[in-house]
C-alpha cells in the first residue's frame, strides 16, 4: 500500500465526518424551528380564545 492510498482513506473519513456534522447541525436547527412553530401555534390558539393577550 502506498502512502497516497493511506492519505486518501484518511481524507475520505474526514469528509464523511464533516458531512455527518453538517447533517446533525441541520437536524438540530430543524428541531428548534419545529419547537418554535408549535409554541407559536399554541400561543395563537390562546390569544384567539381570549385566554391571554
Amino acid at each position: 500500500m502506498e502512502m497516497r492510498d493511506v492519505c486518501m482513506k484518511g481524507m475520505r473519513g474526514m469528509a464523511n465526518a464533516k458531512k455527518k456534522k453538517i447533517r446533525k447541525a441541520i437536524a438540530r436547527r430543524a428541531i428548534d424551528v419545529d419547537k418554535y412553530q408549535v409554541n407559536k401555534a399554541w400561543r395563537n390558539i390562546f390569544v384567539q380564545a381570549g385566554i391571554i393577550k
